[in-house]
C-alpha cells in the first residue's frame, strides 16, 4: 500500500567534489557546511559536519571578537583536515558501495566478516565517530 501510494520515483544527481581549499575565503567571509565541502552520502556525515563547523566557527568568533578575520581563517585551519578526510571518505565509500562483479563479491565477503567482528568494522572508523571538536 505504501509503495503504491509514492507515485513515479524522482532521479535527481548527487553533486559533491573532492577536497580542495577553495570554501576558504577571503576577508570577512567564510562558508560552512555543504556550502564549504559538500559531501556524497556515502559516509552518511553531510548534517554532522555542518554541525561541527558551526560549533567551530562560533568558538572562534567568541575567543577573538576583536578579530573576526583571524577568527575565521582559524575556523578554516581547523576544519578543512577533518572535512577534507570525510569527503574522501564519503568518496571512497561511493566507489566501493558500486562494485560490480567478483570486486562486488569480495567486498560482500569482507562486510560479511565485519558483520561477524563489528568491533573490527566500528575501529575502521575511530577517527570519524571519536572525532571532539569541542577539545580545543
Amino acid at each position: 500500500a505504501i509503495v503504491a501510494a509514492l507515485g513515479a520515483p524522482l532521479k535527481w544527481a548527487l553533486c559533491g567534489r573532492p577536497p580542495d581549499d577553495r570554501w576558504q575565503g577571503k576577508g570577512r567571509v567564510s562558508l560552512l557546511g555543504d556550502a564549504a565541502h559538500p559531501m556524497l552520502p556515502f559516509l552518511a556525515q553531510g548534517a554532522a559536519m555542518a554541525l561541527e563547523d558551526g560549533y567551530v566557527l562560533a568558538r572562534e568568533l567568541a575567543a577573538r571578537p576583536q578579530d573576526p578575520v583571524g577568527a575565521l581563517r582559524r575556523y578554516e585551519k581547523t576544519r578543512a583536515p577533518r572535512t577534507a578526510r570525510v569527503q574522501q571518505g564519503a568518496f571512497d565509500n561511493a566507489r566501493t558501495f558500486h562494485l560490480d562483479g567478483y570486486r562486488a563479491s569480495s567486498r560482500n565477503m569482507a562486510l560479511a566478516l565485519m558483520n561477524a567482528l563489528p568491533g573490527l568494522f566500528l575501529k575502521r572508523y575511530d577517527w570519524l565517530y571519536g572525532g571532539d571538536v569541542t577539545a580545543t
